[in-house]
């Protein structure tokens, strides 16, 4: 894409013309990583720098407008049981500003062109490998060492194709930035099979699409907030199936995933599938 320079922030050098590979940026949260979840996920949006920008200024306006400090999936969904007024900016609220407030939060992400990622790993099958084959799957180096410490889970092959989600569905030649939110028993899992997943294919152009990864925190981060908005109301559809979503939820649903509600999920018959295909010479 050429762009003549300009004063803005966007491209970097005035007066001169620049190729610009476009760029989005991917952010994503999980969902499911408790003891005794049937499914874990990752999940979140990717979209262009200018989509983020306006989706952050509109995403802050809704939260001014009800005098809430970020959006916390846990804090809303169970605004009724927690009592505490510093854990609960929701606290008393009536039913229908509740559901004003929630419904502007989904006109929010209607509204921009982000764009749906992730994928939902099914956690006993993927427990029903051995310690060897969980590392062949997840993309993760298996070390005697870390056998206890480092044992992979759900969540790190959950990362890996949430990672092929965003490749396959976003433009060829797409700079991908992937930002997880914080989270101190998996960023540094993640880290590893983002890196090993560039390191095992370096003449794939596609898996070199990849260009970072990093971290942030949610209440700072309009996008870390959408994304775990998302992860939950997908862990709780897995969950609970189809059926059992009243008309409410399965608008919602609907708005979360843009229609998209064929996101990918890892299955037993996924996983031997993809295991037989790892294990190739």
């Amino acid at each position: 894409m050429r762009l003549s320079g300009s004063k803005g922030e966007y491209p970097y050098h005035e007066g001169k013309h620049l190729i610009v590979a476009t760029r989005e940026f991917v952010w994503t949260d999980e969902s499911g990583t408790h003891s005794g979840s049937a499914w874990c996920l990752v999940a979140g949006y990717r979209a262009s720098p200018g989509q983020w920008k306006r989706f952050d200024s509109e995403w802050q306006a809704v939260l001014g407008q009800y005098g809430v400090g970020a959006f916390h999936s846990n804090q809303y969904f169970n605004r009724k049981q927690i009592k505490d007024p510093k854990r609960n900016p929701y606290l008393n609220w009536p039913d229908k500003k509740a559901a004003s407030y929630f419904g502007d939060l989904l006109g929010v992400i209607k509204g921009r062109k982000i764009y749906p990622v992730g994928c939902a790993v099914e956690v006993p099958a993927f427990e029903a490998y051995s310690y060897e084959d969980r590392c062949v799957l997840a993309g993760y180096a298996a070390k005697a060492s870390r056998r206890k410490s480092r044992d992979p889970v759900p969540y790190h092959l959950a990362f890996r194709l949430m990672l092929a989600d965003a490749i396959k569905t976003a433009a060829p030649g797409t700079e991908l930035h992937i930002i997880i939110a914080e989270q101190t028993e998996y960023q540094q899992r993640a880290g590893e099979v983002y890196t090993l997943t560039k390191q095992l294919a370096p003449d794939d152009p596609r898996i070199q699409q990849l260009k970072s990864f990093g971290m942030g925190d949610p209440k700072d981060k309009p996008a870390l907030q959408a994304a775990d908005l998302f992860a939950g109301r997908w862990y709780n559809y897995l969950v609970r199936g189809r059926q059992r979503l009243n008309r409410e939820n399965e608008i919602a649903l609907n708005i979360l995933t843009h229609k998209r509600l064929d996101m990918p999920t890892c299955r037993a018959t996924n996983m031997k599938a993809m295991f037989a295909e790892l294990r190739q010479p």
